[in-house]
């Protein structure tokens, strides 16, 4: 059993949600690859290179100053400089880590802003290891970084940063979307869908052998789809079905609030009337979390009321005159149900189907409307219109 797996699948994963932050940042005929000028790297239009090597832990900071990891992230940059890879002059050093740590060598690289302060760090990551022996297993590559390639050291710390995530590397990917100004409460949506994209498109390359390589052309396309299908599914359903054991549906019945005294009033069946509850129930939650997310307003909600009543009012007027053979009940009924059937949006966008019904019995409980033609004398004669 390998023990270690968990960190080194982390270790592989985070090159996904580490692509896609770039891609995120990236801009017209940039590209961002995989694996290829280094875990992560952005290539812009202007020929300027972002390189990025990502180093992950599941229980500590991955880069103390004798690790593994640090001395050979800077060994393999100066190889590929020194193989003609990269080019120093037009190449930013980033060194992303998930955890952090105890300050040392790597964070004195990462401050140094000048030539001087460049020297100052590397004299303090010598004196740092100056009891290290050949026979130490890092000695291969601080050998080659500090003493054998000094001068191209300088260079590369000098465009070079250490960024440090806090753990949850998507966190970083969020704030890039959120700037997009994507809802808050649709940005998981964003995530899922693009990180399901974009591993598949990854991973299909390197299983042709090609080089994972993402344009942001073909981003940007991904993206703006995503972005019109989030706002499409704005008004999300936060609810399910009512059963009729539901505790909130049994209360509902034993306290009988005046919107089901209304439904009463026009002889629903005792089915049809559950049916009406969960409506009513799972209209209120929406309305609620709609709120709540920011996803409508109360000027919105208001306003899709007023179109209903409006509708109400027509369809009532129109019974009267046109279904004058149909006793109270039977206009009720038949009111209730052209108003349910009523076809309205909010924001442009069609409501789950309980919103109208639910709705309507939330006005039916004020109550601004009614449903038996004598409604407004059965409640208490409060007036509705």
């Amino acid at each position: 059993m390998k023990f270690n797996a968990p960190g080194q699948l982390l270790g592989y994963s985070l090159q996904f949600p580490r692509a896609l932050y770039h891609l995120l940042r990236s801009a017209p005929n940039d590209v961002v690859c995989v694996e290829v000028l280094g875990d992560v790297a952005t290539l812009s239009a202007n020929g300027e290179l972002l390189s990025e090597e990502d180093k992950s832990s599941i229980v500590g900071n991955p880069l103390t100053d004798r690790s593994t990891d640090l001395w050979k992230t800077f060994s393999n940059w100066i190889n590929a400089i020194n193989d003609k890879e990269l080019d120093v002059e037009k190449t930013q050093f980033v060194l992303y880590c998930n955890q952090s740590g105890r300050q040392g060598i790597i964070n004195k690289f990462s401050s140094a802003q000048n030539e001087s302060e460049t020297l100052s760090a590397i004299e303090y990551a010598k004196n740092e290891l100056s009891d290290i022996k050949p026979s130490h297993e890092i000695w291969e590559y601080y050998d080659s970084v500090v003493n054998k390639n000094g001068t191209l050291l300088v260079k590369i710390i000098q465009k070079f940063e250490l960024q440090i995530g806090n753990g949850a590397v998507y966190d970083d990917v969020r704030i890039e979307i959120q700037r997009s100004h994507v809802p808050r409460n649709q940005i998981e949506f964003i995530i899922e869908n693009l990180s399901g994209w974009l591993q598949k498109e990854i991973m299909e390359k390197i299983a042709v052998r090609k080089s994972a390589i993402i344009s942001w052309e073909q981003f940007n396309n991904q993206f703006l789809v995503l972005f019109d299908r989030s706002r499409c599914r704005e008004l999300i359903d936060f609810t399910m079905q009512y059963s009729r054991e539901n505790e909130k549906v049994l209360n509902q019945v034993i306290s009988r609030p005046r919107y089901l005294q209304q439904l009463e009033a026009i002889a629903l069946k005792d089915e049809e009337i559950l049916a009406e509850i969960s409506d009513y129930l799972r209209a209120d939650v929406n309305r609620e979390k709609w709120i709540d997310n920011e996803i409508i307003d109360e000027e919105v909600a208001s306003n899709f009321e007023e179109r209903l009543i409006s509708f109400w009012k027509n369809q009532r007027k129109k019974i009267q005159i046109t279904q004058k053979q149909l006793g109270d009940v039977e206009q009720g009924q038949l009111l209730l149900s052209e108003c349910k059937s009523r076809q309205e949006t909010i924001r442009d966008m069609v409501p789950p189907a309980s919103t109208i019904a639910g709705t309507y019995h939330a006005l039916a409980d004020v109550p601004i409307i009614g449903w038996n033609p004598n409604w407004e004398k059965i409640f208490n004669g409060q007036e509705g219109e």
